[in-house]
């Protein structure tokens, strides 16, 4: 098969070595150049752009692989922030996979609002804003609090709810709006349900409630979840595979948030790819499933490995701690062995400085929990927020 990865990682979710017998398959990338490192030595042909998101100058270099490979079988590109130049660069080379317009209804907030707006599954309401005018007018329509949020972010980066005693135009005044929805703000836990898809059949997926929620993280507060079964659970996943197939979402990886809400579950967005933060380490080191692994090998039409033959018997969980930008770490102290069901941790070097340019990986604390009770796994998240000790100093 003649293979294409666009890549903008450079951990270990980038090791396509792993997952890609690079001698059966021709592979070809285009990547980033701290990644050049970890491509196979099999490798068919590499282009290395500097800005992923530039996408004149990926589309320019998938067709140099294209001129010097030959026409490719597959685009791989299992970024979030890579799905729909994914979809570009397919329709301008003429690869077959997921297109722009089926890419969009798992990118674009208000896109994959529409399509379930046809069903019979509850959405918030909502409409496209690219104006504070259009804000004020939908908020008059719909009292209360109010979600604006970019129609393509995603971890809640960029949102704000702006309650009813607020002036939008005060608010968002420094906010560029171009591309962006407004919708009514649902209050209810939310729950995520992540897994994998094949033919219209889940393989694998687990259910999990939030503690706290991802625009909350956004804002500065801790943002925990839990594994959940049970026939709470049961309804949340139920609803959530109703969701995905109104969407068309018949294979691959998916994570999709619902609200819990006074009148019944709501949808609140979907991706069509494997969910972020602490999601793929839990999956892996309390289910043995290696999400990343198993989509791609979905994608290449082979089985995957890893998935459980019963439910699980164990309750993952996570908790992570926002980035204090602006701060340096001056002491922390670990919480590995101290706090039950609490099996690995991730903390920063003291010293650190948070800058806003680490990214995910210099957080302040990523934790990762493992119980047979998912009620004792929510207490150890809760115990460790308000345990875990540190010392900042502000930024010069």
């Amino acid at each position: 098969m003649q293979l294409l990865i666009l890549n903008r990682w450079d951990d270990d979710f980038a090791d396509y070595g792993h997952y890609i017998d690079h001698d059966e398959h021709n592979v070809s990338y285009v990547t980033i150049p701290t990644h050049v490192s970890r491509i196979p030595a099999a490798t068919r042909h590499v282009e290395v752009v500097e800005n992923p998101d530039d996408l004149d100058a990926v589309l320019a270099a998938a067709t140099l692989c294209q001129d010097a490979e030959g026409k490719f079988d597959m685009v791989l590109a299992l970024s979030e922030f890579n799905l729909l130049t994914g979809a570009e660069v397919r329709e301008s080379l003429n690869v077959p996979g997921r297109g722009i317009a089926d890419t969009l209804v798992f990118r674009d907030k208000v896109e994959m609002k529409r399509r379930l707006r046809r069903t019979d599954l509850p959405i918030p309401e909502f409409d496209a804003a690219d104006s504070v005018g259009q804000i004020v007018a939908f908020r008059r329509a719909h009292p209360g609090p109010v979600v604006v949020k970019p129609r393509s972010g995603a971890a809640s980066t960029g949102c704000f709810v702006i309650q009813p005693d607020t002036d939008p135009a005060e608010l968002l005044a420094d906010v560029d709006l171009a591309g962006h929805d407004v919708e009514e703000y649902v209050p209810g836990p939310i729950w995520h349900v992540d897994g994998l898809m094949s033919d219209g059949v889940p393989l694998f997926f687990t259910t999990s409630r939030y503690i706290n929620n991802c625009y909350q993280f956004s804002i500065g507060r801790p943002l925990g979840s839990v594994v959940r079964t049970g026939p709470e659970a049961d309804r949340v996943s139920d609803f959530a595979f109703r969701c995905l197939s109104a969407l068309g979402l018949d294979s691959g990886a998916f994570h999709i948030e619902i609200i819990e809400a006074a009148t019944g579950l709501t949808f609140l967005e979907v991706g069509a790819r494997v969910g972020g933060g602490e999601i793929p380490f839990v999956s892996r080191d309390v289910y043995g499933v290696d999400l990343i692994g198993d989509w791609i090998r979905i994608e290449l039409g082979m089985r995957p490995r890893t998935l459980p033959a019963a439910p699980p018997a164990e309750h993952a969980g996570f908790l992570m701690l926002p980035e204090p930008v602006g701060h340096t770490l001056r002491s922390r102290t670990p919480m590995l062995g101290r706090i039950p069901h609490l099996y690995d941790e991730v903390l920063p070097p003291v010293g650190h400085v948070f800058d806003g340019n680490g990214g995910y990986e210099t957080i302040l604390g990523r934790f990762r929990y493992r119980g047979a009770d998912a009620d004792a796994v929510e207490s150890a998240i809760r115990t460790t927020i308000a345990d875990y000790s540190y010392v900042l100093t502000e930024n010069a």
